[in-house]
């Protein structure tokens, strides 16, 4: 019998062990795919059940409260793409009406639970989303949802419904301040509003507004806001946006300033000392990008004010020593005429003026000695 070579035996020995390989990876790829078959189609079951009754739910009546949140979403009706994302918070107890921006591309993590939760619907989705690109991963039906829930996993928000718009109508309604992002009503919207002085004009425009959008507030609830629209525009409406910075092409938000910011407007019970009162062109300073100088030669002045003011929610990028001489009366310098005078409540006898800023600055506060005693 002849003998067989080392190199005959290795082969074999090699070709055997390849096959052995080869089977246990397609054995294992085999089993991965089955598993995830079944997770994705009946082991997370209860999930995908929690998910579809969650958006059954939130495509119930929305609900009609003292304190409002309307999550308005601008839709572009041939893509179905998110462009334009403002809630709306109706405060009766403040007498006040808020318009807060949230950019379209804000990005963010979302937790894990909703993660699991979303992913059962479709696994493409990323955990890290922007909320311009969700109508790539959901039905259309279901696009007011999602975005309302993504809101309410990010923020400290509860919203009470939501309003679907086709941009075409959006933009009669809505213009974004290029300057800093914050969109406004429109001129001719504005002028259409201050013309209603009557309940029965507001039920007339409500039935028009009703005609043109797609929201799941019972057009009866729409009414008991009424009373507060007819008492507080224009003097008390105002604009802002959610604290956060751009990062290439997205945009970050700032969880917990904005959260401060929506608390204070959501718990406000009005009064003089709201800090939303401004000049009634209603651009609020939370959310501008605001830089605090030192005049004075009071240590700590710019610091400490900067703990006062971010506590109200308004976002300090900035603080130092001012180059110029000392100033008596605290000046706020702002880049617009309409911005800065809701700052006022916080300093003894300032004056806001109009000046030149560095950019990306909004508000720059020069503190003097008038305001040397924080707790004064």
């Amino acid at each position: 019998m002849k003998k067989k070579s080392v190199g005959d035996v290795f082969m074999r020995k090699f070709i055997s062990s390849l096959i052995f390989v080869s089977i246990f990876v397609l054995l294992a790829f085999g089993s991965y795919k089955l598993s995830f078959h079944y997770y994705m189609n009946y082991g997370n079951l209860e999930a995908t059940e929690s998910l579809t009754k969650y958006f059954q739910d939130l495509n119930a009546d929305g609900l009609a409260e003292n304190v409002s949140k309307n999550l308005i979403l601008g839709v572009d009706a041939e893509s179905g793409k998110v462009n334009r994302i403002v809630i709306e918070i109706v405060n009766k107890d403040a007498k006040s009406i808020n318009y807060i921006t949230v950019p379209s591309n804000m990005e963010y993590t979302m937790s894990y639970e909703l993660y699991k939760k979303l992913a059962t619907v479709n696994n493409e989705i990323p955990q890290i989303i922007r909320l311009n690109q969700v109508h790539k991963y959901f039905k259309a039906e279901n696009l007011c949802q999602c975005i309302q829930l993504l809101l309410e996993d990010a923020l400290d928000i509860k919203m009470s419904y939501y309003t679907k718009i086709n941009m075409e109508v959006y933009k009669e309604m809505f213009a974004m301040d290029k300057t800093n992002g914050i969109q406004k009503w429109t001129t001719s919207y504005e002028n259409e509003m201050v013309a209603l002085k009557s309940k029965e004009e507001y039920e007339e425009f409500f039935d028009k507004y009703y005609d043109k959008v797609s929201t799941n507030l019972a057009r009866k609830d729409k009414d008991l806001y009424i009373d507060t629209y007819l008492e507080c525009v224009p003097e008390m409406v105002f604009y802002s946006i959610v604290c956060g910075e751009k990062m290439d092409s997205s945009f970050v938000v700032a969880v917990e300033e904005t959260n401060s910011m929506l608390n204070k407007i959501i718990n406000s019970q009005g009064g003089e000392n709201s800090q939303y009162v401004d000049d009634g062109k209603g651009t609020s300073s939370v959310g501008m990008n605001i830089v605090v100088l030192n005049s004075t030669k009071i240590n700590g002045l710019a610091s400490a004010y900067q703990d006062k003011l971010e506590s109200e929610g308004f976002n300090i990028t900035r603080i130092g020593n001012y180059g110029g001489k000392v100033l008596q009366q605290t000046k706020i310098v702002v880049s617009e005429e309409s911005c800065g005078q809701d700052l006022l409540n916080y300093f003894n006898d300032a004056c806001v003026e109009v000046g030149n800023l560095e950019q990306g600055v909004d508000i720059c506060i020069i503190l003097g000695e008038n305001d040397g005693d924080i707790n004064g």
